[in-house]
């Protein structure tokens, strides 16, 4: 919740460990003995949110339900996930940012939400290939457009003074990549 409240309201990726601590009401030296260094801190953050991810789209990921469907669920999630907590999308620019300028423990964490959330687009892609929903494509470029466009409607959706509710924002993402790798 501190992440929530220190990179959702003040909009800023620039926040020291004095601010950390003080924001969760400890003292400095308290949060240390938690995380060694903000980028350890920024680390349990993404772990915690992409827990969130998974268990708020696990009842919903259903084998047995159609690509489409899934997919519609995965945007879903991810769109809880930033409309509750908007630090859920920043914390990933800060997180690459980080990356840039040499964080290897941040590039590293990161990597594997990549790789876990690629997995599962992966799944859904080869499924819709299989079932004529999608075209047939290079898997790992299918992968690579679809990750882009969620992306995408998530910093559009991050931007947004006044969103479109959820489930047509949902409705609408999803039917747009559809379309685009239509068989």
């Amino acid at each position: 919740d501190v992440s929530r409240r220190l990179f959702g309201e003040r909009g800023t990726t620039e926040v020291s460990m004095d601010e950390i601590a003080a924001e969760a009401g400890v003292a400095r030296s308290t949060v240390y003995v938690y995380f060694a260094n903000r980028d350890e801190l920024l680390r349990a953050c993404l772990k915690q949110m992409l827990s969130q991810l998974l268990e708020g789209i696990a009842d919903d990921w259903d084998r047995n339900t159609e690509p489409a469907a899934r997919l519609g669920t995965l945007i879903d999630g991810m769109f809880v996930r930033l409309d509750d907590n908007p630090a859920f999308f920043r914390l990933a620019l800060v997180t690459q940012e980080a990356v840039t300028q040499g964080s290897a423990a941040l590039g590293s964490e990161l990597a594997l939400i990549g790789l876990e959330i690629a997995g599962m687009i992966q799944g859904l892609y080869l499924e819709g290939v299989a079932t004529g929903l999608f075209r047939s494509m290079d898997p790992d470029r299918a992968v690579s457009l679809i990750g882009q466009q969620i992306y995408g409607a998530m910093s559009v959706r991050a931007n947004e003074l006044i969103p479109m509710p959820r489930a047509e924002a949902v409705a609408e993402v999803t039917e747009f990549v559809v379309r685009g790798l239509a068989a």
